[in-house]
């Protein structure tokens, strides 16, 4: 078995790739449009890594670990890679947004050991194989053996990896901050600094007010001072910050709505919690690219 197959070589699958190729690991990246160089342009400078690069899953075979980073939405369209990588021998990290991770993934996984994963870096895909990371990269994964398994893999290659014991919690905050930035962005069609209209604010406040009850029906520890605090954190931050919701709207791209606003909205309704908000949104933001 190879190493590592990293499923989806975009913004946050690009940076993970090419540092545990610069790391020495043994790693081969399953794309859809062919390179020959993957390089990865940080504060750190340029990083150029010349992995094997596959375009169909027919010439890869089983893998002790596949990186799942695609967009939640295109899981479906990665079953073929994943049939050919996973065995029960596999442990896929799922490094993808929302707090669904395992459901989702579960169905295509052919019996492999399933790892859900928080990420918090900040990358934009340039084009195939150019990666620019704006922070530091840092993977929260449950206190599991899994989860220990991958600190051990990711160890010297600057991807920030951490366990926690409460993965719930970790899961729904990230999703907190996502319903309301990605959400707004996308369907205003401007940068963060929107948020900055006392009234887009409230909106805000409201989205991530609605998470934070379902979080805490669905397990999650968290404070009502979180929609203050990420509302805050927005308005101080720069004017023209984007979201990859925004880059996806503008480019014309299925948005990862429903593993955002709409898991809030799916799990509330399984909870008996009303998210009216949320619920709007979803449908809004879905009917952008039907």
């Amino acid at each position: 078995m190879s190493e590592i197959a990293v499923v989806g070589v975009g913004a946050i699958g690009g940076v993970a790739a090419a540092r545990l190729c610069a790391a020495g690991r043994d790693v081969v990246l399953c794309v859809r449009t062919r390179f020959e160089e993957l390089r990865l342009e940080s504060l750190e400078g340029c990083l150029s890594v010349t992995p094997p690069v596959v375009t169909s899953p027919e010439a890869v075979g089983p893998t002790e670990w596949v990186l799942l980073a695609t967009k939640a939405h295109q899981t479906s369209g990665a079953a073929d890679w994943l049939r050919a990588l996973a065995t029960p021998r596999t442990t896929i990290a799922i490094l993808q947004n929302g707090v669904e991770h395992e459901e989702r993934v579960r169905p295509y996984a052919n019996g492999a050991t399933l790892l859900p994963a928080v990420v918090d870096c900040s990358a934009d895909p340039v084009g195939p194989g150019h990666v620019i990371q704006r922070t530091a990269a840092e993977i929260i994964v449950p206190d599991t053996a899994a989860g220990g398994a991958f600190v051990t893999l990711c160890d010297g290659a600057g991807l920030g990896v951490r366990v926690t014991a409460d993965f719930a919690t970790a899961a729904w905050r990230k999703l907190c901050l996502n319903v309301a930035g990605g959400a707004i962005t996308a369907l205003s069609d401007r940068p963060l600094g929107v948020v900055r209209r006392p009234d887009v604010a409230d909106v805000a406040r409201t989205l991530i007010r609605e998470c934070i009850a379902v979080g805490r029906a669905a397990g999650a520890r968290l404070q009502d001072e979180l929609a203050d605090e990420i509302v805050a954190a927005m308005i101080d931050g720069p004017d023209d910050a984007g979201t990859s919701m925004l880059t996806d709207r503008r480019r014309g791209r299925p948005l990862e709505v429903d593993a955002r606003n709409g898991a809030v909205a799916r799990i509330g309704a399984r909870h008996g919690i009303a998210t009216p908000v949320n619920t709007a949104l979803t449908a809004l933001l879905a009917a952008i690219h039907a």
